[in-house]
């Protein structure tokens, strides 16, 4: 059967262009090595390779996060690691200076060592790495603190991405960072033992704690913390007569026990005439202690032993507090640089956060103290010739717990980021072998193809010229 050109035509025109394209393919893949340059090529193999891409692209940027955030977090913990150092310092010179006995000299001479030290700590909590303040928060630019010791940076943590869901704080708020719970009261007095100018009632709540300490003309505790309610007051060290307007109203209350005392006051005839109640009261550490109030005013009442005080000074208000709170939470008389004198609460626990309140009148406004105002009042106290109370040496010690701490979790979250550092490196690598593996050409074979595409080519104008007797001798 005789084909006819048109068809012999038609089929000679479909594979050379076929093995054409082929050829042309396989010319590029020996050149650039890749096998994969249209979707048309490989659709599926395609859609792989752009997957792959786009979570190379997102593992680029997650590594390029995470060495940011290893940079500044490094560089955070040596800060916070300068900062421990000089605060346990100061805190040295502050025992120093409140255990030992100094001279108004050696007094304000440490004061001059603590304010290099506190410009010091300024000087690093306003360190900052290239353009970036490293304590001020999401306000990168914005210097954290003042020379009034006031953080003006931003609330907000800078936080960076560096894994799927995995966001890492890297500027933390040096508000936050430098805070501590050391509580003040905003009122000022001239003394220890000048009079509040105020009846009313504190409240105190923290964590599953809460209490109540009543202040004011005509308000007395025993200050001490009883056990037993029902065993001698001796057992406790209380002794002494029980004095009613100067005179003894019962005598040798270390026979009585605490409920026995409570009756004796709230029977005794003299005690009803003067409007004077005794209220056993419960505290939240499980022991107990003695209230006595005098609902008209006027009457004094003490004990030989004075343990029994009104809450109607300063000092005495702090012993009260002891009394009533649990031994986490501590009341202190705190004397200010000027010579005056206010109260601090400190809670044991760095973490406790109070929550105060007042009904009547209140005795004033309780604010926190950041470290380096802390550190500034103490040193402060020193240069007037002053020395250092208790509450001083609390304060610097809780200063340095904070940034111990803060320290610790700075390291704990570089801990994190630095694991991930191999982790990261191995998906990389698996992650460009998958698309090497796809999209790349092997090139060995791309050779044999091209060739044997060759062939077939040189095959198929054989074909076709044997086929139509196609020579140029037939029209010579």
């Amino acid at each position: 059967m005789k084909v006819p050109d048109s068809l012999l035509f038609s089929i000679f025109q479909r594979q050379d262009a076929r093995i054409r394209q082929e050829i042309a393919r396989k010319t590029i893949e020996i050149a650039t090595g890749r096998r994969i340059h249209n979707i048309s090529d490989d659709p599926p193999a395609t859609l792989k390779v752009l997957n792959l891409k786009k979570e190379i692209a997102q593992l680029s940027q997650f590594s390029r996060n995470r060495l940011f955030a290893d940079v500044n977090l490094t560089y955070t913990d040596m800060v916070l690691g300068k900062m421990a150092d000089r605060v346990k310092e100061v805190y040295t010179k502050v025992v120093q200076a409140k255990n030992e006995i100094h001279t108004e000299d050696s007094l304000k001479a440490l004061g001059v060592e603590i304010r290099e030290a506190l410009d010091f700590l300024l000087d690093m909590a306003n360190e900052k790495v290239g353009d970036n303040y490293i304590f001020s928060g999401t306000a990168l630019t914005t210097k954290p603190f003042n020379g009034s010791l006031t953080y003006m940076g931003s609330e907000e943590t800078f936080r960076v991405q560096i894994g799927e869901g995995n966001f890492v704080p890297v500027f933390r708020p040096g508000g936050e960072v430098f805070s501590t719970n050391v509580y003040e009261l905003d009122t000022l007095y001239a003394s220890p033992d000048a009079s509040l100018g105020a009846s009313g009632t504190l409240t105190v709540s923290y964590d599953s704690t809460t209490f109540t300490v009543d202040y004011g003309d005509g308000v007395w505790y025993l200050t001490v913390k009883v056990g037993d309610p029902d065993a001698p007051l001796s057992a406790y060290g209380v002794g002494g007569d029980l004095l009613l307007d100067g005179n003894v109203q019962i005598a040798d209350i270390g026979s009585y026990s605490l409920n026995d005392l409570v009756n004796a006051v709230n029977s005794d005839p003299d005690f009803a005439g003067a409007n004077i109640t005794a209220t056993l009261v419960a505290n939240p550490d499980g022991t107990y202690t003695l209230k006595l109030v005098d609902s008209d005013g006027g009457n004094t009442l003490e004990d030989t032993d004075r343990r029994i005080k009104e809450a109607n000074t300063p000092a005495n208000l702090v012993d009260v507090f002891n009394t009533l709170s649990p031994p986490d939470l501590r009341a202190y008389l705190h004397r200010k640089p000027d010579g005056r004198y206010t109260l601090r609460l400190i809670p044991e626990n760095l973490s406790t956060a109070l929550s105060l309140s007042f009904s009547g009148t209140a005795l004033g406004s309780f604010y926190t103290l950041n470290v380096f105002q802390i550190v500034d009042e103490v040193g402060r106290k020193l240069r007037e010739g002053l020395s250092p109370d208790e509450s001083d040496l609390k304060g610097v010690q809780r200063s340095y717990d904070k940034i111990a701490s803060e320290r610790s979790e700075t390291g704990s979250v570089l801990s994190q980021v630095k694991s991930l550092e191999d982790v990261q490196e191995n998906r990389m690598d698996s992650l460009r072998k998958q698309k090497s593996d796809e999209e790349d050409a092997e090139l060995s074979e791309s050779i044999m193809e091209y060739t044997r595409y060759r062939i077939a080519y040189e095959a198929l104008m054989r074909i076709v010229a044997d086929t139509r007797d196609m020579t140029i001798l037939r029209y010579i």
